[in-house]
């Protein structure tokens, strides 16, 4: 008899609460929330703060390249040490950091609130990267781990917009203040119990003494974090793509609401990519994702005088946007040994993050420079740089 596509769907996503435990996908879910939503709170606080967008966006910008830097680093000790000592550690200076940021923006001067905001960054725990991470040890099947690498594609995008419309509706109905402190609370709460989750105990360091040095990273994890670095990109680029159209129509306030949009598309394709069949392997995946962004920019770039048919535009482009990013966990995922999950994630996540900057300044230089749809040509060349890319993805079989 054969089984449907929705009992299918249904079965494959059942499994992960088996593996990890029920209490462990809400956990994870909700800890990501406050790496999306620190830099825009930051944004708005030291913005009403100062008085200066100039200064805001100074501090969101040292956020992100604190949380560039720190992610990586907070990733190589946890491979060493265990997640749960390093993600409590982690905590606790992230409080500090935030406590320092207030403190800073009591007079103090703006290079001082520019390091601040960086510390912030710095110690911004990426409840991501550990979970992708976990997963690496919890999973031993191909199709567990797809199913895995798909669950938490789908709840980035969730965080991605539930976070900043938290940071909104706080900020709006109390102050940008309150804002930033509610991502201190869920940190500490959630952030946390992911800490100290019993699924932490695959984390613990594997090599004994005496038993060699952890294995490193092959020079061949560039490519999938230069595969999110163009992804992150795509991110930057259409965001500010997105706003330009948006204010040119007259609506600046809507290009939030079109830019979210992606999300619907990327959500439904993310959920339902483990129905893919076996032999629709990972490297043409890439190669289709690429293929599809790059049409996604093109219909962006030329629907950006409308908002009606560039909301559908970025809805199109959408659809490729989680699968992309599973895609090049997945792949990045057989390169290393589980020992150095954390480090290898934590490299994409930076990844990402570096893109995002990119894409946002040189969509937003170009967009202001040229008109909207000029903005959308960062997107296309960051899809670009995906389908080079995809010759070079490494498919192999996970190192034991």
């Amino acid at each position: 008899m054969t089984t449907s596509p929705s009992v299918s769907l249904r079965s494959r996503y059942a499994r992960l609460p088996e593996l990890a435990g029920r209490a462990y996908l809400p956990t994870t879910a909700l800890g990501r929330l406050p790496i999306t939503m620190v830099p825009l709170a930051i944004l708005a606080l030291v913005t009403s703060t100062s008085g200066s967008v100039a200064v805001g966006g100074s501090a969101s910008a040292a956020a992100a390249v604190g949380e560039a830097v720190g992610v990586p680093v907070v990733g190589w000790f946890a491979d060493r040490r265990g997640q749960r000592a390093v993600l409590l550690a982690v905590v606790a200076l992230h409080l500090a950091a935030l406590v320092g940021l207030f403190a800073a923006l009591d007079g103090a001067s703006a290079v001082t609130v520019l390091a601040a905001a960086a510390a912030v960054g710095l110690t911004l725990p990426s409840v991501g990267g550990f979970s992708r991470a976990r997963w690496l040890r919890m999973t031993t099947a191909e199709d567990e781990r797809s199913t895995a690498f798909a669950f938490e594609g789908t709840v980035d995008e969730a965080a991605f917009i539930l976070g900043p419309a938290l940071v909104g509706i706080i900020g709006v109905a109390v102050s940008p203040a309150a804002a930033l402190l509610s991502t201190a609370a869920l940190t500490t709460v959630f952030v946390t119990a992911f800490a100290l989750h019993p699924s932490h105990r695959v984390t613990g360091a594997v090599r004994a003494a005496g038993a060699g040095p952890v294995p490193p990273l092959p020079g061949i994890v560039v490519v999938p974090v230069l595969g999110m670095l163009a992804m992150g990109a795509v991110f930057g680029a259409t965001q500010t793509g997105v706003t330009a159209a948006a204010e040119a129509i007259g609506s600046a306030s809507l290009g939030s609401l079109v830019y979210a949009v992606s999300a619907i598309g990327s959500t439904a394709t993310t959920i339902c990519l483990v129905l893919l069949p076996d032999r629709f392997g990972l490297r043409s995946r890439w190669v289709a994702c690429a293929l599809g962004l790059l049409a996604g920019a093109g219909l962006m770039a030329a629907t950006a005088t409308s908002l009606l048919p560039l909301t559908v535009a970025v809805l199109v482009a959408g659809l490729f946007i989680g699968p992309t990013l599973v895609t090049v966990n997945t792949i990045a995922a057989t390169l290393v040994a589980a020992e150095r999950g954390a480090l290898l994630m934590a490299l994409l996540n930076s990844g990402v993050v570096l893109g995002v900057a990119t894409g946002a300044a040189l969509g937003g230089a170009l967009a202001e420079h040229f008109g909207p749809a000029s903005g959308f040509a960062v997107v296309g060349a960051a899809a670009a740089l995906l389908l080079a890319l995809a010759p070079l993805a490494p498919v192999r079989r996970a190192v034991p």
